[in-house]
């Protein structure tokens, strides 16, 4: 009688089931310059972006490229809100390109939409950058910094806890 009750128990544990997966909040940002100013280029996941409500649905497979370009106000709010460029400890001008510049990118197995920003310093040098996106919907969002400015190219990880590069010193 065990024997009967414990081989349902053992087929269930042995047979392949849907696995649930973790999408991990990763975003990519790329910082160069270009006629003394910095360019960034922003890959960010859209499922992040359906996250935080920007774009509707909450699958790649669920968004379609008009959803993408129709969220382009609202894109453009939540830049200034939570991406700042800073230089000589002045504020920048950053702003998103117009949607007709955007493209998407499938990085792994998940599709990213490219979104260039401009800034505009009134120095240019002592630049930093400020990131607090997407950590309010996931903790453990991360951005993955490439920093390619003249006399300084470096990675960096930014997060909630350490939001800025070059690091803040207190």
């Amino acid at each position: 009688m065990r024997l009967t009750a414990i081989c349902p128990l053992l087929a269930a544990l042995l047979m392949p089931g849907s696995a649930i997966a973790h999408t991990f909040s990763t975003a990519y940002m790329e910082v160069s310059v270009f006629n003394g100013q910095p360019t960034v280029l922003w890959k960010v996941a859209l499922h992040d972006l359906a996250k935080a409500r920007l774009i509707p649905g909450e699958h790649d497979e669920q968004i379609n490229w008009q959803q993408v370009m129709d969220s382009e106000l609202a894109l453009q709010r939540y830049v200034d809100q939570h991406l700042a460029f800073n230089s000589a400890e002045q504020p920048c001008r950053v702003t998103a390109l117009a949607s007709n510049e955007w493209q998407l990118q499938r990085l792994q197995r998940d599709l990213y939409l490219l979104l260039p920003l401009k800034v505009d310093c009134p120095q240019p040098d002592n630049w930093q950058l400020s990131y607090l996106a997407l950590s309010e919907y996931d903790a453990s969002h991360k951005l993955l910094l490439s920093w390619q400015v003249p006399g300084e190219k470096a990675t960096a990880v930014l997060s909630a806890t350490a939001p800025y590069y070059p690091a803040v010193s207190r």
